[in-house]
């Protein structure tokens, strides 16, 4: 029995019983595959669901606000992905009435996907002969040929590819590239892979030649940048100054809580904004309620949560006008809500512990 034939019988018997599986739909599969990138499949699911069933089809959420759809995101992280399929949703149901195109050329224009996403919609919902390359698929197909190239590198995409085109079985390009997928998450792990429970493992360089510990290389390229920043906690009237600035490193286009770095800036991208700076000239005599530490992708950052006595609001109101910058006031029920981002919840706890 050739190794593909055996993957597909594999995948038939072991495959997760998960809600996306269930039809080969376009608009299930694409939301699923888009929360899936940085989010593990047990932590993505509880979202997925109560998204799916706030916005079951393109047209549903095309037509909500980009507000709305940031809070169904919210513990999902990484928010560009929910305003590009926000986006993404609008170009289909002006340009395909809602329907998701069967053409690789035309699903990589729409905003937010790339090579395997597309593939992955494409090959699963569509049946189109289109091999996937993500993480678990990369170290599977490493092991199986023997790729020692560092899966990081320049080249590795285009490599392994190749090598993703030449496996692909073509009478079942959906069930393979999934059941690829499921290999690497269930059996060819980083750590330890269960070679034994493994359909391809008889295939398989790196178990053939003992190699799996050092198979997939992986050489990050990048190193964590360390950063210290301050949060502002503006109250006036039981409300919160949330902000929306142009031009941010890290929570763009959102409001949020206005924030900046502080001591050694690595490079001019980090330097707080003149609005911040503005911001604390006029907001004397802080007080720090609480510190925690954050991750954004390569990014390790030490909070500080302050609060200050609030200045006039119209003096506020000012600087917005001056920078450019949009405002709202909220209450601190609702902080989480209308800036959907953990880092809102971080500093929330420390808020209800003042109030308790």
């Amino acid at each position: 029995m050739n190794p593909q034939k055996k993957l597909y019988d594999w995948y038939q018997v072991h495959k997760r019983d998960l809600p996306f599986r269930k039809k080969k739909q376009a608009y299930p599969i694409w939301i699923s595959e888009v929360m899936l990138q940085q989010t593990r499949v047990n932590a993505m699911l509880p979202l997925y669901d109560s998204f799916i069933k706030r916005f079951p089809n393109p047209e549903s959420l095309a037509s909500a606000d980009e507000e709305e759809v940031l809070a169904f995101w919210k513990g999902l992280g990484y928010y560009s992905r929910a305003r590009n399929l926000r986006k993404a949703a609008i170009f289909l149901v002006q340009n395909y009435n809602g329907s998701f195109p069967k053409d690789l050329n035309s699903v990589l224009k729409l905003p937010g996907i790339g090579n395997y996403t597309a593939r992955a919609i494409l090959s699963i919902a569509y049946d189109l002969p289109l091999a996937v390359l993500d993480g678990n698929v990369k170290r599977v197909l490493s092991r199986y040929y023997g790729y020692t190239e560092n899966i990081l590198g320049p080249k590795a995409d285009r490599d392994l590819q190749e090598k993703a085109d030449l496996f692909l079985n073509s009478e079942h390009p959906g069930d393979h590239n999934q059941g690829l997928m499921e290999l690497g998450a269930t059996l060819c792990l980083p750590e330890s892979p269960k070679c034994l429970l493994c359909p391809l493992s008889e295939f398989c360089f790196a178990r053939i030649h003992q190699k799996t510990a050092e198979i997939p290389l992986r050489k990050k390229e990048k190193k964590q940048i360390q950063l210290v920043s301050e949060i502002f906690v503006l109250s006036n009237q039981k409300q919160i100054l949330l902000v929306r600035e142009p031009k941010m490193r890290f929570l763009k286009e959102m409001f949020h809580l206005p924030y900046g770095m502080v001591g050694d800036i690595p490079e001019e991208a980090y330097a707080p904004s003149p609005f911040f700076l503005a911001l604390k000239e006029i907001a004397k005599d802080p007080k720090t309620i609480g510190t925690f530490k954050h991750s954004i992708t390569h990014h390790k950052l030490d909070f500080s949560v302050l609060t200050y006595p609030m200045p006039v609001r119209g003096e506020i109101e000012k600087l917005t006008k001056k920078f450019g910058v949009e405002s709202k006031w909220v209450t601190l029920s609702s902080l989480d809500t209308e800036f959907p981002s953990s880092l809102a919840s971080k500093v929330k706890k420390f808020l209800l512990y003042l109030e308790s």
